[in-house]
């Protein structure tokens, strides 16, 4: 071995220990940084979460204040009218709202407590997306209570025309009671 390599010897050991932690602390210094990152971000979305939670908490207070306000109205308003009006008055509303272009009811039954009115809508040619929405609707309306027995989608001819026939039997139920 030469004086050279021997005076470099320790040099080049020291500049492999050197360069082996320099990537040591280049590794840690990119693992740090992501992990920070990372943490930042799940950060950010949990600060996110809280504001969501926030909004919603805001969001059932509201609707259980509407629901209670709602409630109130309608327990004076049922007080105050008979069982037959609550309904007329039901199906009034539905073909305002819901226009058929065919409206059949039955007369009103008893049964015990119960007053209730059989309906039919039929709609020609509808919009499919317009007539779910009329079927989830009456599936929805609580007071008086609104239900769906049978949903009918048929193919008729008109004038040479082929169309949609939907029709949508049910009834609506109600309680002699005073309070609903």
């Amino acid at each position: 071995m030469s004086r050279y390599e021997t005076d470099i010897a320790p040099l080049k050991r020291r500049f492999c220990f050197a360069a082996a932690l320099f990537l040591v602390t280049a590794m840690a210094c990119v693992s740090q940084i992501r992990s920070r990152r990372l943490l930042e971000k799940t950060h950010d979305e949990l600060v996110r979460a809280k504001a969501g939670l926030v909004r919603v908490r805001e969001a059932g207070a509201t609707r259980r204040n509407t629901l209670e306000m709602l409630k109130n109205l309608q327990m004076h308003g049922a007080a105050n009218t008979s069982a037959e009006r609550r309904i007329y008055g039901k199906i009034d509303e539905l073909n305002t709202r819901l226009k058929p272009d065919e409206l059949t009811i039955s007369a009103i039954e008893r049964k015990g407590d119960e007053v209730l009115l059989q309906y039919s809508f039929k709609f020609i040619n509808p919009n499919y997306n317009d007539f779910l929405n009329t079927v989830n609707y009456l599936e929805g309306s609580v007071f008086p209570l609104t239900t769906v027995n049978a949903v009918a989608i048929t193919q008729v001819e008109a004038g040479g025309k082929k169309m949609l026939s939907c029709s949508v039997n049910g009834k609506v139920l109600t309680s002699e009671k005073q309070k609903p």
